[in-house]
């Protein structure tokens, strides 16, 4: 096989891979740098097909603008990561139209994306001429998929984001996938662990009956796909109003649409039945007015209904604020982690309340990485979406003996 890394290499965001069998050639994953916009290089458009791994803009935001090209083939992925990723990309067109970017897609490229979908489930391998496609639960978020292709008597799996352990939400990825030649695996925590989960939903749970027992306001940045549903989860048993703003809860629905794509189904339609829906202002007036949890978009406060939250909670020191996902350079949430100060562009702040960041990440870590190459022991290691990734290959290979790589954007390998 030959693989041409079209984005996503040394760091993350806009992955991309293109892979030519000599047979079949396959685009896994086209996605966009979300900050930003930029999207991955551009693949020929005879492809046998196009294979998203989730729903993530980074991983699939920008297959559109393989149709506005002149794409006409298949998109293929899992029901849930097609009915998250229309949310997500319908979402996605607004933000930059609103930021005076310019899309590389139309709304009319999304439908027919839509038009061109085959849905593949866990499991189901599926033929292409001399290549056999089959997709492994990932752990990451409901639907997330790796992807293993064997042609010709060689296999090769792409992890896309992965997670092994469960958590309230998610169960932990699939590693029974069989024999591997060429692994192509995420890195984005090959540098550190995380903390136990266990430990970590420990001390939320003290934050907010600390602060709504002394009156205040928890207020709880969150990703749409994967962590209000889990936060939701996890504060399901408290005594205290929780309020649930902006993408999460169309999300939560859709999710639930497909409820065998994570844990816990029933139980999340008990939490997000019991907790207050908001979709107005006079109602997030009333949420701030009395002891309180509000989970809400934007996750790293770039924009959503968080800026009204923290305008009227910034002098309030019986509030809090706790960020549970990574804040990526440049955001206002690192801003804010940095220097205290929230600027979202339109009003600047620096909020009397509390912040505390914990780290309830969607990804695996270092050890988990380590632990899963040593089970596989695949002929090949090929390391992506990660500012750390050619460190890890040299230490792979120097220290567990390896053959490992970390390609940069624009690369081709033979494999």
């Amino acid at each position: 096989m030959e693989l041409k890394f079209l984005g996503g290499c040394r760091e993350v965001g806009k992955s991309s891979i293109l892979v030519d069998t000599g047979k079949e050639k396959f685009v896994m994953d086209h996605g966009i740098e979300v900050q930003e916009g930029h999207s991955p290089m551009q693949p020929p458009l005879n492809l046998d097909g196009v294979i998203i791994t989730h729903a993530h803009l980074d991983h699939s935001g920008f297959v559109p603008g393989l149709y506005s090209r002149g794409y006409s083939g298949r998109t293929f992925a899992t029901p849930a990561t097609f009915d998250l990723s229309h949310m997500l990309l319908e979402d996605s067109l607004k933000v930059q139209k609103k930021r005076g970017m310019q899309p590389g897609f139309s709304s009319q490229d999304i439908k027919r994306m839509g038009r061109r979908e085959k849905i593949m489930n866990f499991n189901d391998p599926h033929e292409f001429g001399s290549s056999t496609v089959e997709l492994f639960s990932a752990g990451h978020i409901p639907g997330a998929a790796m992807v293993k292709i064997e042609s010709r008597g060689k296999n090769l799996l792409y992890t896309g984001d992965i997670k092994f352990i469960n958590t309230d939400f998610m169960f932990g990825a699939d590693t029974n996938v069989g024999e591997v030649h060429t692994l192509i695996s995420e890195s984005t925590y090959s540098y550190k662990n995380h903390p136990k989960r266990s430990e970590l939903k420990s001390k939320l749970l003290e934050i907010v009956e600390s602060t709504c027992h002394n009156g205040g306001v928890t207020l709880l940045p969150a990703f749409a796909v994967g962590r209000t549903q889990e936060l939701l989860l996890m504060l399901k048993d408290i005594e205290f109003p929780i309020y649930v703003d902006g993408m999460g809860i169309r999300a939560a629905d859709r999710m639930l649409s497909h409820p065998k794509s994570f844990l816990n189904a029933g139980k999340l339609r008990s939490a997000l039945d019991n907790a207050h829906c908001i979709r107005k202002n006079p109602e997030r007036k009333e949420a701030v007015s009395q002891p309180s949890v509000i989970i809400t978009t934007a996750g790293m406060l770039q924009g959503g209904p968080v800026s009204f939250y923290i305008s009227r909670l910034a002098q309030r020191k019986d509030s809090s604020m706790v960020l549970t996902g990574y804040q990526v350079e440049g955001t206002a949430g690192r801003n804010l982690l940095e220097t205290g100060v929230y600027d979202n562009g339109e009003m600047s702040v620096k909020p009397e309340f509390p912040i505390h960041f914990m780290d309830f990440s969607a990804h695996t870590d270092r050890d988990h990485l380590i632990k899963f190459y040593k089970e596989l022991s695949p002929e090949k290691i090929i390391l992506v979406h990660g500012d750390r990734t050619q460190e890890f290959a040299e230490e792979m290979k120097e220290q567990h003996g390896f053959d490992a790589v970390a390609p940069a954007n624009g690369d081709t390998l033979s494999v």
